[in-house]
């Protein structure tokens, strides 16, 4: 029988299979909700097709296509930072080895299966509905369908490079600069020419990964994915065994408020560029001044690492007291989380603030600054579990009103001769935090050890 075996006898059964553990799961409870989603989702595509029926009523006409903007913004960026955040979604041999299947057919089952989620179905599921309630306007959510699955092959064709552990691959330059494509496309979206990059960019993946099939596939077995036995039988976290083990504390325990933020900082700052100016004015400021700094991230989590980091920081100082180490260990996690915080803005910022954006380069020391006055002199016990919901109540409340408040003043104090002296003094006064640590200074060390209630 094993002679005769290919990919259709096995690819429809495991599509299958796929799609009924994802619409319709065992658990009662799970099957209500993934159908209680996928109902509200056609009820949205619904009203988006009445929408679309009457984009050329009074009012709707100016609104639609920045809502329409927004919206498919909203979704490539979710569809592109949910395979990665907080956890790497793996790539994974579907077909044993003894199966007579060769490696380019199981990566597209790979892909296939993949590619079924209950997320990516809901929203295809709303652009279908609203296609089949306004088919006058079809080729506008048909055009955020092509979105959607361009970001679903980028997120795969990366994801499968991780797999194979080709990191200095020529075609993950090509992955890159299909990112790019994407961020350039977000970065103009009311340019006359961003329609056609919009399809350029949401095909250029499709060629990649055309590409990778061919160049990459054959090496998609077991001889070359010596972790693939091991990644099948690990628990669910394991996704984060290859990091750095400050990385995999910090990710485990502030991954899930981190990607919040970074949606919810995406998404004020679509809104704000989209219907918060008018004629060159800003019409609500303060909702683009917290998108715009780096500011979420602090007040959820990096304004108190070290009781986030607690087993880390305890047994730093346990071991040493307070030395470079801890130092060292908040660079290494706050720095990153600061520039991809930074790269948002810069991609996603109106054209119409451009004289603010020297604002974000000077923001980035002194609330690196505060940020660590925070953690060292006002930590506070953190959950045990840190959520979206609780994340504020793990961060002082002194610390987050004084980095507000610094922000504040440097984004809507208009001299310039006031914002950089400011930021100068609130940068420079790190150097006694610093000397403290590197003093091993015994009150600040017992300070600190009850402050993250080791």
């Amino acid at each position: 029988m094993a002679d005769y075996a290919t990919l259709g006898h096995y690819l429809p059964y495991l599509l299958g299979r796929r799609l009924r553990a994802v619409v319709w799961p065992a658990a009662d409870g799970e099957r209500a909700l993934a159908l209680l989603l996928l109902g509200l989702m056609a009820l949205y595509g619904a009203g988006f097709g009445y929408l679309l029926n009457h984009q050329n009523s009074e009012g709707l006409a100016e609104a639609l296509p920045g809502m329409l903007i927004g919206l498919n913004a909203t979704w490539l960026v979710s569809t592109l930072l949910v395979d990665f955040f907080p956890t790497l979604r793996p790539v994974t041999r579907p077909l044993p080895e003894h199966f007579p299947v060769s490696e380019r057919q199981n990566v597209v089952t790979a892909f296939l299966l993949d590619l079924i989620t209950l997320r990516r179905l809901m929203l295809m599921l709303g652009l279908a509905v609203a296609g089949l309630v306004a088919p006058r306007h079809a080729a506008v959510p048909g055009f955020s369908l092509l979105l959607l699955l361009g970001a679903s092959v980028l997120s795969f064709n990366v994801r499968l490079l991780a797999a194979l552990g080709r990191w200095r691959h020529p075609l993950l330059a090509a992955n890159l600069l299909s990112l790019a494509l994407m961020a350039w496309w977000l970065s103009v979206p009311l340019a006359p020419y961003a329609r056609a990059l919009g399809v350029g960019m949401a095909l250029v993946p499709w060629l990649v990964g055309a590409a990778q099939l061919y160049w990459l596939a054959p090496y998609f077995s077991a001889r070359y994915l010596p972790a693939a036995v091991a990644a099948a039988a690990s628990p669910a976290g394991s996704t984060l065994a290859r990091l750095p083990l400050e990385w995999k504390v910090y990710l485990r325990r502030a991954g899930v408020p981190l990607l919040y933020g970074l949606v919810l900082k995406i998404i004020f700052l679509v809104v704000s560029g989209l219907y918060m100016t008018s004629n060159g004015k800003d019409l609500n400021p303060g909702l683009f001044f917290f998108a715009f700094l780096p500011l979420i991230g602090f007040s959820y989590v990096n304004n108190n690492l070290f009781a986030v980091v607690q087993t880390l920081a305890a047994n730093e100082l346990l071991r040493l007291g307070c030395t470079a180490h801890l130092l060292r260990l908040y660079a290494r996690l706050v720095l990153p989380v600061v520039l991809v915080d930074c790269l948002v803005s810069v991609v996603l910022f109106p054209a119409s603030r451009l004289p603010q954006l020297w604002l974000l380069p000077l923001s980035v020391p002194p609330l690196l600054s505060l940020g660590l006055w925070g953690s060292l002199y006002l930590a506070k016990p953190a959950a045990e579990k840190i959520s979206f919901a609780n994340s504020r109540k793990n961060v002082s409340t002194a610390a987050n009103l004084i980095t507000i408040a610094f922000a504040l003043t440097l984004f809507f104090v208009p001299l310039w001769w006031v914002r950089l002296p400011l930021a100068a003094v609130v940068t420079a006064s790190v150097a006694w935090p610093l000397r403290q640590v590197l003093r091993n200074d015994g009150e600040l060390r017992r300070q600190l050890w009850k402050g993250i209630g080791a």
